[in-house]
């Protein structure tokens, strides 16, 4: 199998098919993986009958936003295409898309590395730790991938927000829309302080940790991509649940209640006794898959955002085809 690259010229290929949904160190990660291991052991077995508890602060609705957009006490982010941003955005929005935050090589150099990347690009953007981040898309549910960058920064849970039905939620509670460049000027980056993350590392997952997991009954991993993909390679033992699935497949595409996703997943085995990896193409459909895990309550989620792009370019790690974990 080829590996999808991040060249110039594979960009759109690889926006076009993730957009639609149709489509080595070992540093500190085993040590990481033990004390996962460790609280996922500890963390008493939730079922139906004793649920854990839903997190549904992480959201935001669009009427909230926009009293809060009234207040000026949230920075907004956009995570969308440059095209998209430009032809319509929340009024004072900052942008930025995804590919800008792709890490597919997990090694501790290369997080190192893309950690310092990515605070520079926060920092730019007039965000810092005080900042309270509400970040939407334009239905993609993409606006998962920032929230969850953030989360790993250890930016404080209560300041780090997912607008509920992105772009066509807030227009649908009469929220305002303009065209043109974004919101954030060089002088309102220059104010900011610089980010600065303390990283939570159980809500990352590297590639060691995830190849010595492969046999382990306290491990599950979720596999966000679509069927297709699922079917001509995963890794072994990994369950499949496209991630558009996790909302509402109508307009505004609003996350789906906590009661539908619980029986989605637990429906599959992922259950909140196990610590869960999700992974999908580059961690950025996958970062919807954890956004809706926590949403839930599950307490032990790491994602793996070197994923398939990752896994399947290291010779011989094992792979699994067909319909089958």
């Amino acid at each position: 199998m080829g590996v999808e690259r991040s060249s110039p010229e594979r960009e759109l290929t690889r926006r076009a098919v993730v957009g639609r949904g149709l489509t080595i160190g070992i540093g500190l990660a085993a040590v990481a993986r033990e004390g996962r291991l460790a609280a996922a052991r500890a963390t008493p077995v939730a079922t139906t009958a004793t649920p854990v508890a839903a997190r549904p602060e992480l959201l935001i609705d669009a009427d909230a936003l926009i009293e809060a957009d009234r207040e000026r006490a949230a920075t907004i982010v956009a995570l969308t295409p440059a095209e998209e941003f430009a032809a319509g955005h929340i009024p004072g929005a900052a942008h930025i898309d995804w590919p800008a935050f792709e890490v597919v090589d997990t090694s501790d150099e290369s997080i190192a590395r893309w950690r310092g990347e990515v605070e520079a690009v926060l920092t730019t953007l007039g965000i810092s730790r005080e900042s309270t981040v509400v970040t939407y898309d334009q239905g993609t549910l993409f606006a998962a991938r920032l929230w969850w960058i953030l989360h790993y920064l250890g930016h404080a849970e209560a300041d780090n927000r997912v607008l509920n039905g992105g772009l066509a939620a807030w227009q649908a509670a009469g929220g305002a829309v303009v065209a043109g460049g974004a919101g954030v000027t060089p002088a309102t980056a220059i104010a900011a302080a610089s980010y600065h993350g303390e990283p939570r590392a159980a809500v990352l997952a590297q590639l060691a940790e995830v190849r010595a997991s492969l046999d382990d009954p306290h491990v599950v991993f979720v596999d966000a991509r679509t069927p297709e993909e699922y079917v001509a390679g995963h890794i072994p033992g990994a369950v499949n649940l496209n991630y558009p699935l996790n909302a509402q497949p109508e307009p505004p595409n609003a996350w789906k209640p906590v009661a539908e996703l619980r029986s989605m997943y637990e429906g599959l085995g992922v259950t909140p006794d196990k610590m869960v990896i999700p992974y999908c193409t580059s961690g950025v459909r996958s970062a919807v898959t954890f956004l809706a895990l926590k949403l839930i309550g599950y307490p032990n989620v790491a994602l793996y955002t070197g994923s398939w792009q990752e896994w399947e370019s290291v010779p011989g790690l094992p792979i699994t085809t067909g319909d089958r974990p």
